[in-house]
């Protein structure tokens, strides 16, 4: 008997679905680096992680690593962190938590701000696996802030951040084919490797 208890405990436990993408990341039609992307579901709780590898060039050889783990329960987000290292430094440790009815940002384990009470439905890291058909504002898990978001055409999206910087979404059957992303000090491109 206990070890049925333990099977069914152990087959509980896994996930029902996972899905895992693989971006390749471009500048100027030259390879910068890879982005590799995770969606887990497991009952009513959806866990979205990503890691990304970028090395470039400006006056000296730049590596940034992004990644992001990113939790949703019954379709809003409970916590989302962002860690960003340059050259091997940290450049960006953020947290966003749900705390009762509103969220609180964190920044390098500080309290920043608390974001409006509103339940967060829509993030960034989801653009990797779902169009956002419909969807008019999207949080952004690094800066503890609202982009907006809009369709331009079939199946594509225009994101805008607040400073003005635009990234645009292509999709093919719900799935992300290519970004163009406008980083600040650099653009790229991550284009979808199918499998």
């Amino acid at each position: 008997m206990s070890r049925f208890i333990l099977l069914m405990l152990f087959v509980a436990i896994i996930p029902l679905k996972a899905q895992t993408l693989h971006f390749k990341v471009i500048h100027d039609g030259k390879p910068l680096g890879t982005l590799d992307a995770t969606k887990t579901v497991t009952g009513n709780t959806v866990i979205y992680t990503s890691h990304t590898e970028i090395e470039y060039h400006l006056l000296v050889a730049i590596k940034v690593v992004y990644d992001y783990h990113v939790t949703y329960t019954n379709g809003h987000l409970q916590e989302a962190k962002a860690h960003i290292i340059v050259r091997g430094n940290d450049k960006t440790k953020a947290k966003t938590v749900k705390e009762g009815s509103a969220y609180g940002y964190y920044s390098e384990g500080a309290f920043v701000k608390k974001i409006p009470a509103e339940f967060i439905k829509h993030s960034i890291v989801q653009l990797l696996f779902e169009e956002p058909v419909g969807v008019t504002k999207i949080y952004a898990e690094e800066h503890g802030e609202y982009h907006n978001i809009r369709a331009i055409g079939d199946h594509t999206y225009l994101k805008t951040a607040p400073n003005g910087n635009t990234n645009t979404y292509y999709y093919k059957n719900g799935l992300l084919q290519k970004s163009d992303v406008n980083a600040g000090v650099i653009k790229f491109s991550i284009v979808n490797v199918p499998q």
